[in-house]
């Protein structure tokens, strides 16, 4: 039988963006949530039993260690936007409609502590400093994880003004939340993006 040459087009594999994946596996984990039935509590125990909120652990580990296992900074920064989101949105929302439950607390304070630095280091594009901004309006939701043990981020969240909507509405280019995980999703429902004209 003859072999396919080396590099032959129909033998490649087109390889995607370690963020790429990650977001196609929130963006079907989500779909998963989202067109369940039932009551709280059963849909809930559908999203465990289907192994639902494990697989989302798995993801927000994986975020954490690409973060600090690549060396692209875009790559880290928005690694740790999405970590922080979930850590955020892990707390703030029920679980039964978004498919995040009960992160591992370890990760979820190393990529605050990543974040602390962050913020140290005057790290921060304008994107992750309105979405801090806006996640520091539930203050106690990261000060529990940073409150006499970050000192930079706890004095980010107490510094922010919660009477401001930090969020640009209308603002972004189209498609700027486009692949981003189910962050993305929340904020294009937020309406950050420009709206199309017809």
């Amino acid at each position: 039988m003859e072999k396919k040459p080396r590099g032959d087009r129909n033998d490649r594999t087109i390889m995607k963006h370690p963020l790429d994946n990650l977001s196609d596996r929130e963006w079907q984990l989500y779909n998963d949530t989202i067109f369940l039935k039932g009551t709280i509590e059963n849909l809930t125990q559908q999203l465990s039993e289907n192994g639902t909120f494990d697989k989302y652990r798995l993801i927000h580990q994986e975020y954490l260690e690409l973060f600090n296992t690549t060396a692209d900074d875009k790559t880290k920064s928005e690694a740790l936007k999405r970590l922080t989101f979930l850590n955020w949105y892990s707390i703030l929302e029920p679980s039964c409609f978004t498919g995040v439950d009960n992160l591992d607390k370890n990760t979820i304070f190393n990529s605050f502590s990543f974040l602390n630095d962050y913020i140290k280091n005057n790290k921060l594009d304008t994107e992750f400093i309105w979405m801090l901004s806006y996640y520091s309006c539930w203050d106690w939701i990261i000060l529990t994880f940073s409150e006499n043990r970050l000192g930079e981020l706890t004095k980010f969240v107490k510094s922010v003004d919660t009477s401001i909507l930090h969020v640009p509405k209308h603002q972004l280019p189209k498609g700027s939340m486009d692949n981003r995980g189910q962050m993305g999703i929340y904020w294009t429902r937020c309406s950050v993006e420009k709206e199309e004209i017809k």
